[in-house]
């Protein structure tokens, strides 16, 4: 029997899946690791099969796509990752500069995997956040409308007109960027989305407040903004 059939007795591709990170829904689906899939389209369990872009195979060609691995290194991968009770030969003779050079290749294969799902979860929940923060805007605008000069013109809503216009833009970028601009959004830009966000929660948030203390005006005005 051959390393790789001793590997797939072990493991399905679902179990390998996981352990590096992927999320399977309970049908078995899941967002394709191995092209900008927004929509589950990968169906993945002994085996694994996108419908989307057309790649599949057993638990071995799964570690062997995601990591740039050989076939047998994935196999070696998968042996030393999960401690299976296989024995291979050509494993134990290699030398340890060898065995250095894997580990520091699994190594970073495993820090880009985090790194991808980090930045999937935060675009995801930046764009929540984002267009919380536009509906808090909306809401002040409805409620200032017919407030005097002096309060409309608040440092605080100043704020809010001010970062209506780039949250808009980083909406642009997140809902329809390409990927590049989303990386380079979430290199280079993640700490500004983030302070504006909390910016403009904590302005909306006073001037909401404000709302609360007024004559009973302003719960009225709400209701007229909802419709």
């Amino acid at each position: 029997m051959s390393i790789f059939s001793d590997v797939k007795e072990h493991l399905t591709a679902r179990q390998v899946a996981e352990y590096y990170g992927i999320q399977v829904k309970r049908n078995g689906m899941t967002c394709c690791p191995f092209h900008d899939d927004k929509h589950p389209s990968m169906k993945i369990g002994n085996n694994y099969h996108c419908f989307a872009c057309g790649v599949g195979g057993d638990a071995v060609d799964y570690v062997s796509r995601m990591f740039g691995l050989s076939q047998y290194e994935a196999a070696l991968k998968l042996i030393d990752n999960f401690q299976l009770p296989i024995q291979a030969g050509k494993h134990a003779k290699l030398n340890k500069k060898e065995k250095e050079r894997i580990r520091r290749k699994n190594e970073e294969q495993a820090r880009i995997i985090k790194i991808k799902e980090r930045f999937k979860r935060w675009c995801s929940q930046t764009i929540d956040i984002l267009k919380e923060r536009l509906e808090q805007i909306e809401q002040a605008g409805c409620f200032l409308k017919d407030q005097p000069i002096d309060i409309i013109f608040s440092e605080d809503y100043a704020s809010l007109l001010h970062s209506e216009p780039i949250i808009n833009y980083w909406l642009d970028i997140l809902c329809m960027g390409s990927t590049e601009e989303k990386q380079e959004l979430f290199m280079k830009g993640r700490r500004k989305v983030e302070k504006v966000a909390e910016r403009v929660r904590n302005c909306g948030k006073r001037i909401m407040d404000a709302d609360r203390g007024s004559t009973g005006c302003g719960n009225e005005q709400r209701r007229r903004c909802a419709f």
